[in-house]
């Protein structure tokens, strides 16, 4: 069962493994990022970055869909987590039914990004697709840990 879809540029690091894991009380996580799961040395290393009674993969957008797919199919607690709401965006449109829910944390400032909230930053593009998404039903909510301030996307988004 997945507990949880998050986006973070991060994605697996010390808040990570410390607070996100152990508040949904996740036992599986799902990388999705293209870069990561073909590169083997930073492979390695995110699927090693996960205490010892936690399982983790790294999978291209292609690769993900069928394992989150079964991840919402099955009873083992699951955190997908990917960079970027488009990829969210995707899976919402490949698999049914997919928990309409998305956490978005960590997203760095950069070209052509557009402050979202203090910690998160969005291509017009993104933006798009988070409007998209949250007109189609998803809950989209902004907030970096458990226990820090939560900023609902239905709360700002006339801002976008």
């Amino acid at each position: 069962m997945i507990k949880l879809i998050r986006n973070d540029d991060r994605l697996i690091h010390g808040q990570c493994v410390t607070q996100i894991v152990k508040v949904h009380a996740i036992e599986h996580i799902i990388v999705i990022d293209d870069f990561t799961a073909t590169n083997p040395f930073l492979k390695r290393i995110f699927e090693k970055a996960v205490p010892s009674h936690i399982t983790a993969e790294a999978l291209t957008t292609d690769q993900a869909v069928e394992a989150v797919r079964a991840a919402a199919g099955n009873t083992i607690s699951t955190l997908v987590l990917m960079k970027t709401p488009l990829v969210m965006q995707r899976l919402l449109q490949e698999i049914d039914p997919l928990p309409k829910d998305l956490n978005i944390a960590s997203i760095a400032a950069g070209q052509n990004r557009i402050a979202v909230t203090k910690y998160a930053y969005l291509t017009p593009q993104e933006i798009a697709a988070v409007k998209q998404m949250g007109e189609d039903g998803v809950h989209i909510w902004f907030q970096l840990i458990p226990t820090s301030p939560c900023t609902e996307w239905d709360s700002i988004k006339m801002n976008y």
